[in-house]
């Protein structure tokens, strides 16, 4: 694995990364963290992370990674630079195809004499769109309302199809649907963006896997949601952000969903902490989150579900735990009791708490 500095453009500094005799997916998540010297001791310039694409998936290849040339004078770093920890992995399931501890960057001088930035940009944070970093989303889930300001309702993991009543939302609505599936987080939120790419921008009310798989794909992917305007960009509720011990038992799964749900590890707590590792702050903040779990009166047993309870720790609302539901940096909503994941559960299902609803349908983005 060998690195060079392709060039500087438009305040971006590109960084190829050249691969040989390699076989490997259309796309790939990547992370690397760029050092310089402040003063004759290492100081870190910025963290590089996100999706690339190879220029071959077999035999010798090249890789573009990109950075805003503002982080080098925000860190007040000089020469020597180097990538380190720098790792290629499968997008679905984060197995590493490439990586290596340590590797020498020339940044030109011009870039480290430029003025320090008064604060960070939001182009700082996320680059800008280059039609020549895209990844192909599939195809064939037709959008509702063509070039509209939608807020799209997105279900979660293998679920028949939209949980949320609409009768509790208003305006134009993308309704997500992929029935019955197990979507690792990297193909759900392709099919997302799928959805949503006649719209001219939406938010997204989600539940479950859903709130997971839009973070991805605000995380590494232009979409609608960048052009969204309005308070909170992405809602979820009993969204699993650090896994849910059920991902990995097909008995749990099986009890909660059907048996035709097989395992998936982007929701297993290990998956899932492979996973939250890549999603950066500026990204969690623009996610607000609910969590339930079920009435617990004094000096009786209660729980959601009876099989699941016994994999979970209280509380919980049976299938994710109050804990996992946590999302470190975005907006936690608060907590609720009275209020299960999905049907057939004790409590009802916590998708139809019209107040809830109504509060996330006001202050969504469209």
């Amino acid at each position: 694995l060998d690195a060079a500095l392709a060039g500087v453009a438009d305040d971006e500094l590109t960084i190829t990364l050249a691969l040989s005799d390699t076989r490997l997916p259309d796309h790939l998540r990547m992370g690397a963290e760029l050092w310089g010297q402040r003063d004759g001791e290492p100081v870190p310039v910025c963290w590089l992370g996100g999706m690339v694409v190879p220029s071959a998936t077999s035999g010798d290849a090249t890789l573009d990674l990109a950075l805003h040339a503002d982080w080098v004078a925000h860190a007040g770093a000089a020469a020597p630079f180097t990538l380190r920890h720098l790792r290629l992995e499968d997008p679905d399931h984060h197995v590493a195809f490439a990586g290596v501890d340590e590797i020498a960057i020339d940044v030109p001088r011009e870039i480290v004499d430029r003025p320090a930035p008064p604060a960070v940009t939001p182009a700082m944070l996320t680059g800008r769109l280059d039609p020549r970093r895209t990844v192909a989303v599939p195809a064939g889930i037709a959008p509702r309302d063509f070039g509209a300001h939608n807020l799209m309702l997105v279900h979660g993991y293998c679920a028949g199809g939209n949980p949320f009543p609409t009768s509790h939302f208003s305006g134009a609505l993308e309704i997500f649907g992929d029935p019955n599936q197990t979507r690792s987080q990297d193909e759900f939120a392709l099919l997302i963006a799928s959805l949503g790419s006649q719209s001219k921008s939406y938010g997204v009310v989600a539940h479950s896997q859903g709130g997971l798989a839009t973070l991805h794909l605000y995380t590494y992917y232009w979409s609608g949601l960048d052009w969204a305007r309005g308070p909170r960009l992405i809602q979820s509720l009993g969204s699993p952000y650090q896994g849910t011990a059920l991902a990995g038992n097909l008995a749990g799964l099986g009890e909660v969903f059907g048996t035709g749900c097989g395992e998936n590890y982007d929701m297993t707590y290990d998956g899932a902490a492979a996973w939250l590792s890549g999603i950066p702050t500026w990204a969690r903040q623009r996610v607000n989150y609910h969590t339930t779990s079920f009435n617990d009166p004094p000096f009786s047993y209660d729980y959601c579900n009876f099989a699941t309870d016994f994999f979970l720790t209280d509380p919980e609302d049976g299938v994710v735990e109050q804990w996992a539901g946590q999302l470190p940096g975005a907006v936690n909503r608060g907590h609720v009791t009275g209020w299960c994941h999905t049907t057939g559960m004790r409590d009802p299902a916590q998708y139809t708490d019209a107040s809830r609803n109504a509060t996330m349908n006001q202050e969504a983005a469209r």
